[in-house]
């Protein structure tokens, strides 16, 4: 057993380092040619200006790729090692809530649930990170002024929340890639998520013994992303 579980994680290593090293060529490979453009002193004034804008934007990305792989290798250990907690889901729930209310694009974070307690034994800090990423998701998706609604239903011994946004939705065929390392299929060049928080989140929900996926039921005015959580309630 121990040979086969290393045998998984180094595996896992050169799977994780040939993905790194596929993320990082992509920048490096814009950079190089803007640098031979500028060595060939060839180019229009103009033609300058944009080059350094892409070679910052370029830097950007790597700076943020670079701390998003520590943060997610970091993540990876942590999960490990983590301690949980038990604590009441609802009121966890009403507090990020309040936190997420203020925002530059003045949406307005809705949380709906027909339970006064439930108790959940998970890392706090860690489930929280999940609803952040989530959250985050949703509101770069979302229009101006519309809204994104937390809801929270009891099925058995589970507690399942759906958070929906207002914004252009997830194709379902992608269910299951949207979950795969630095996937991201952002069309904005400026928009800098590498796509790592899904992954992070589903490692965190799965190592509390509870389920994340993109959910195909829509909640009436809510026909953006719905991704629906599932954590074991503690009795």
């Amino acid at each position: 057993n121990m040979s086969r579980e290393l045998k998984s994680r180094i595996n896992e290593l050169e799977k994780f380092a040939a993905d790194v090293a596929h993320e990082l060529k992509n920048p490096l490979a814009s950079l190089k040619s803007s640098n031979e453009l500028l060595a060939e002193n060839k180019i229009k004034p103009h033609d300058k200006k944009l080059l350094f804008s892409n070679i910052i934007k370029d830097l950007d990305r790597m700076n943020r790729l670079i701390s998003d792989i520590s943060d997610y290798t970091r993540t990876q250990v942590e999960v490990e090692q983590q301690k949980f907690d038990v604590f009441e889901l609802i009121e966890f729930i009403k507090n990020l809530q309040k936190s997420f209310n203020q925002n530059n694009k003045k949406i307005k974070i809705l949380f709906n649930s027909n339970d006064t307690k439930i108790t959940v034994q998970a890392n706090m800090d860690k489930l929280a990170r999940v609803f952040i990423n989530l959250i985050d998701n949703a509101t770069s998706f979302s229009p101006q002024q519309s809204s994104i609604l937390i809801q929270q239903v009891k099925d058995n011994n589970k507690a399942i929340i759906y958070i929906s946004d207002q914004g252009c939705g997830v194709n379902y065929k992608l269910k299951n890639k949207i979950f795969e390392r630095f996937y991201s299929d952002r069309h904005n060049k400026d928009d800098y998520h590498i796509g790592l928080g899904l992954s992070i989140s589903k490692k965190i929900i799965e190592s509390f013994g509870g389920t994340i996926e993109l959910s195909e039921n829509k909640i009436k005015n809510y026909n953006g992303a719905c991704f629906k959580l599932e954590l074991p309630i503690k009795a």
